[in-house]
């Protein structure tokens, strides 16, 4: 049951990278006016993150979610909206993640019951890496 979901343990997820993995790696800007940033510049900005959905939003209305992804106004400048691949369909190829919804432009709710809350943000950390996002 949905409600009973807490998030995974590392050792007990299926995430195929985590987190401190992909700290190191530069993400392009999409926009001329910014410069590359590193996958922990965005995490320090608060602007790249994901938490889990809490028991109460699971049970109203957002059942069969299971996180919460925020990519804020810092991250917004390292995807294009009109580019080859979006965002939410690279969350959703990602292994491990079974449905996404694109909520408001800076928060999806994404489903992904084995995927550990640093496996989570390092699905949408790689996705901002892939090139893909800004073309």
């Amino acid at each position: 049951m949905a409600d009973d979901w807490t998030p995974p343990e590392r050792g007990r997820c299926t995430c195929a990278v985590h987190l401190e993995q992909v700290l190191d790696v530069v993400v392009q800007a999409a926009r001329p006016d910014l410069a590359p940033m590193t996958v922990a510049e965005l995490l320090g900005s608060g602007d790249l993150k994901a938490d889990p959905l809490s028991a109460t939003a699971r049970r109203s209305g957002a059942a069969g979610y299971h996180w919460s992804l925020w990519v804020g106004d810092t991250a917004r400048g390292y995807y294009d909206d009109r580019a080859s691949l979006q965002l939410d369909q690279g969350i959703l190829a990602a292994p491990g993640v079974v449905t996404v919804e694109w909520i408001e432009r800076e928060e999806f709710i994404v489903g992904a019951p084995t995927l550990c809350a640093d496996g989570m943000t390092a699905v949408v950390a790689g996705v901002l890496a892939d090139p893909r996002v800004r073309r």
